[in-house]
């Protein structure tokens, strides 16, 4: 993971269901930096959030983006550091791992170094300013198992500016175990849903809580399996010739239709004409049977 945070005195750790001490996680690295980027950082951050937006907000499948390897490219050419080399650093950038359990879990960012305690663990936040509480953040990497080339995850190249000091970010993760195959290799990863909540920390108000970032993350039981397959020119050639033999097949069956169909209406215009020339032939015949008894009649004789 990769974070800046706009504020220096910090603590991060994680709590999960087995109440595991928060030291057996790991720790990770911190470094005083600048929130502010320089232009041709601010460029780069830009294209990385387009890449966010429409993974988070778009509909599309996952094999058109996720497992490209083009924009593994894209995020390997990020920097590594954004420090503008004049004044005092107002960030601290947190980078590294750690060994999480397979269980539901709350890994969280908060003012104040984290102490172990025997019911948990508390943050000393006692003497602190302030303008101490800026959560505004940027992250640059969160993923989960090792990196794999072509993944990219839905919450690397967020960014937050807080409005207010006392300010609550919090993301929910649904967490898939995933095994990808590719070029007959094998390789375990995860991948992960995200919604966020973000809301100021007012007290009169009736907003309680602590101020800081706060994932929350749920490992799932379904396991998704991701092949890669690149088909050879032979297997689309083979496809080719079948869509072309299908047209032609296809525009075979259609012309015998019509054709039956011609035919049909041929034969039944002709049976009615015929038809209808023998009705005038017998209406002829019965006319000339008339006339002929009416000529050959013998006329009656009257004698007185």
């Amino acid at each position: 993971m990769h974070f800046i945070i706009a504020t220096l005195e910090i603590g991060a750790d994680i709590l999960d269901v087995t109440n595991q001490n928060t030291q057996s996680f790991g720790e990770l690295e911190e470094e005083l930096t600048h929130f502010e980027l320089t232009p041709p950082h601010r460029a780069q951050w830009d294209t990385m959030q387009k890449i966010n937006l429409y993974i988070r907000e778009e509909y599309h499948a996952i094999q058109d983006l996720i497992w490209k390897e083009g924009y593994s490219n894209i995020l390997k050419g990020l920097p590594t550091g954004n420090d503008i080399p004049v004044g005092k650093p107002d960030a601290c950038r947190l980078r590294g791992s750690l060994v999480v359990n397979k269980v539901s879990g709350n890994f969280h960012i908060t003012a104040g170094k984290h102490i172990p305690h025997p019911a948990g663990h508390a943050h000393i936040s006692a003497f602190l300013k302030d303008s101490d509480y800026n959560f505004s953040h940027r992250i640059e990497r969160f993923s989960f198992g090792e990196p794999t080339a072509g993944v990219f995850d839905p919450l690397e190249g967020d960014e937050k500016v807080a409005p207010t000091n006392f300010h609550m970010y919090q993301y929910y993760l649904k967490v898939v175990p995933t095994e990808i195959v590719h070029n007959n290799r094998r390789q375990s990863t995860y991948q992960y849903s995200v919604t966020e909540q973000a809301r100021p920390i007012n007290h009169q108000s009736g907003s309680h809580g602590v101020p800081g970032i706060y994932f929350k993350y749920d490992m799932s039981f379904v396991k998704v399996k991701v092949t890669v397959e690149k088909h050879s020119t032979w297997r689309f050639l083979v496809r080719l010739c079948g869509i072309i033999g299908g047209v032609f097949a296809t525009s075979g069956i259609i012309n015998g239709l019509v054709k039956l169909l011609i035919d049909f209406i041929n034969k039944r215009r002709k049976g009615k004409l015929n038809k209808e020339s023998s009705i005038s032939s017998v209406n002829l015949a019965t006319v000339q049977i008339l006339s002929d008894n009416i000529v050959k009649k013998p006329s009656a004789t009257v004698q007185l």
